[in-house]
């Protein structure tokens, strides 16, 4: 999914700031895998490329619970809330 957002009106500093931008930025409803959040965050961290998606998910825990539920946890279903 490409977010219409404008990321290059400022720097990333880090892949926590990258998340909490990524999941702001999808839409409310909008369902995502693991795998994708990994993969649009890379997109505009790319350091985030080579880590781990259990990564991505853990700062996606840390400081994004309020912004998600979990649909299903086995397969990695995520929904905007």
């Amino acid at each position: 999914m490409q977010i219409d957002l404008d990321f290059n009106s400022e720097h990333l500093k880090s892949m926590a700031q990258a998340v909490r931008k990524v999941i702001s930025g999808y839409a409310a409803g909008y369902q995502f895998h693991g795998n994708e959040l990994h993969n649009d965050v890379a997109d505009i961290y790319p350091k985030a490329g080579t880590m781990y998606t259990d990564t991505i998910q853990r700062a996606m825990r840390r400081y994004c619970h309020h912004l998600y539920k979990t649909v299903d946890q086995n397969k990695s279903l995520y929904e905007r809330v």
